[in-house]
């Protein structure tokens, strides 16, 4: 009888040993795929933030962004500049914060002479699906083309004004987080030279 659990235990501890061994074979196998994959999302979030990803296939990302976004900095932060015939067309500034359930991260597309939103993307949430989650929607995301930039007049919830966006029901604290991120972001970033 003791043969029997010997036996079931030496087959679980082989049986694992396969498995993981497998599993680690096929995670390497598929690492360059997976980081593919990342770097074409984040191009893509970046090209979206400034209004350039309108359906683009995967071949056309990645030829738009190595032809017109190039690493750069705003007031010492780093960022992506949007470059056409050699002038500064805009400018995508990645963010992160504290939302409700984990970290947002993203980035806002402001233009060349930073005085209006492009867009905003969120590459990174952990947000309540269907509620927080929808700072992801196109609704929610598209509230922030246009939006003025103002170091005096930060951007809020309310009604359709210059300054204002809708919050997303039942999610005050993720909406309250967004535009905390949103506005530090413009303080810190974009008007951080203005102080001196």
């Amino acid at each position: 009888m003791k043969r029997g659990h010997i036996y079931t235990l030496g087959f679980m501890v082989v049986l694992t040993g396969i498995l993981v061994f497998a599993l680690a074979f096929a995670y390497e196998g598929f690492k360059p795929a997976i980081n593919g994959n990342e770097q074409l999302r984040e191009r893509r979030a970046v090209l979206d933030s400034l209004g350039l990803d309108q359906g683009l296939s995967d071949g056309e990302v990645n030829a738009t962004f190595e032809s017109l976004i190039k690493p750069g900095d705003v007031n010492g932060n780093e960022a992506y500049e949007y470059m056409q015939d050699g002038e500064v067309k805009g400018y995508a500034l990645p963010f992160t914060g504290a939302g409700l359930w984990g970290s947002i991260s993203g980035y806002l597309g402001v233009n060349a002479d930073m005085t209006r939103t492009t867009g905003i993307v969120f590459t990174s949430q952990n947000e309540t699906p269907g509620l927080g989650g929808r700072i992801d929607e196109a609704q929610y995301k598209e509230q922030f083309r246009g939006l003025p930039v103002d170091a005096d007049r930060p951007i809020e919830y309310g009604d359709h004004s210059d300054y204002r966006v809708d919050a997303i029901t039942g999610a005050t604290q993720t909406s309250s987080a967004v535009l905390r991120m949103v506005n530090r972001m413009m303080q810190d970033v974009i008007f951080a030279g203005e102080a001196d």
